[in-house]
């Protein structure tokens, strides 16, 4: 059963409510099925929570996303007295964009259409990062925030609440990337140090191979199950970055521009450039703003 809450780039959480409790004696987590999604930020104390079976003991400084329709409840002198805590109702807004694209940790476009926003990410279920030290005083602005009144309020609820929920999520990648434990769990990250440096010319598998001291058939593997993305493609997309910056940047031709990032001639980086972008570099560069 899915239990993990998804937010999608095109639309934020619509927030529901907002509130602190803090309790002095037992208490027991209601037993229930909501209609809108939660979550919870323990600021002292321990929660026991359970969501269709699997029990959470939420500690001080974690949290825990509970998804709308499934049953959660607690038992009886599960949570420890003087427990307090944050809580955010809201609607993830996803459920009808599954077949949107997941969230890639590559490097995006200087470029977005309207398509490039339709991906989803998922918010990490439950436990503690160092995010979590300066969440207690976010959420007690937001809670602040909660009671004014004012023009366009829960609107800037919801986009607030979107930007401590995309912490989380930024927060919840790092010991994927960085975790230095075992080798493949950091090889995109090692891999696009390498690809950021080498941006001004061809893709060279066996110089990666080399600079990596790895068979390319392993970064290649690894790169792809961690990106959703080949090595080449990642390697394209920072060059047209680079020629999007070059483009904003500079007073460089196209051909110039080809000739600076390494390509073979103009006519290939045209082509290259309008498989990635959907347009022409000269199209592209005619729609720029220059001083």
């Amino acid at each position: 059963m899915e239990t993990n809450i998804y937010l999608t780039a095109d639309r934020f959480p619509l927030v529901r409510d907002i509130g602190k409790n803090q309790i002095t004696g037992i208490y027991t987590h209601p037993d229930r099925i909501q209609d809108f999604d939660v979550f919870l930020f323990v600021t002292k104390g321990e929660m026991q929570v359970i969501e269709e079976g699997t029990e959470y003991i939420v500690k001080e400084k974690e949290h825990l996303f509970l998804k709308k329709g499934l049953h959660h409840w607690g038992l009886p002198r599960k949570t420890m007295p003087e427990t307090s805590w944050y809580w955010i109702h809201f609607n993830a807004m996803a459920d009808d964009h599954s077949t949107y694209k997941e969230y890639s940790i590559l490097p995006e476009l200087d470029y977005f259409s309207p398509s490039d926003y339709q991906y989803r990410f998922m918010l990490p279920k439950y436990g503690y990062w160092p995010q979590h030290e300066t969440i207690e005083h976010r959420l007690n602005s937001l809670l602040e925030d909660y009671y004014q009144v004012r023009e366009h309020r829960m609107t800037h609820i919801c986009i607030q609440s979107y930007l401590l929920f995309m912490d989380l999520h930024r927060a919840s990648l790092k010991p994927f990337l960085g975790n230095a434990g075992g080798r493949s769990d950091t090889i995109a990250e090692r891999v696009m140090r390498y690809l950021l440096k080498n941006t001004e010319r061809d893709f060279d598998a066996q110089a990666l191979s080399k600079h990596l001291n790895l068979n390319y058939s392993y970064i290649s593997s690894a790169f792809k199950k961690q990106t959703g993305q080949s090595v080449i493609e990642a390697h394209t997309k920072l060059r047209i970055n680079k020629a999007i910056e070059l483009m904003k940047n500079s007073s460089l031709i196209v051909s110039e521009i080809s000739d600076k990032l390494g390509f073979p001639n103009p006519y290939y980086f045209s082509r290259v450039f309008k498989k990635v972008l959907g347009e022409s570099p000269t199209s592209y560069m005619k729609q720029i703003y220059k001083a």
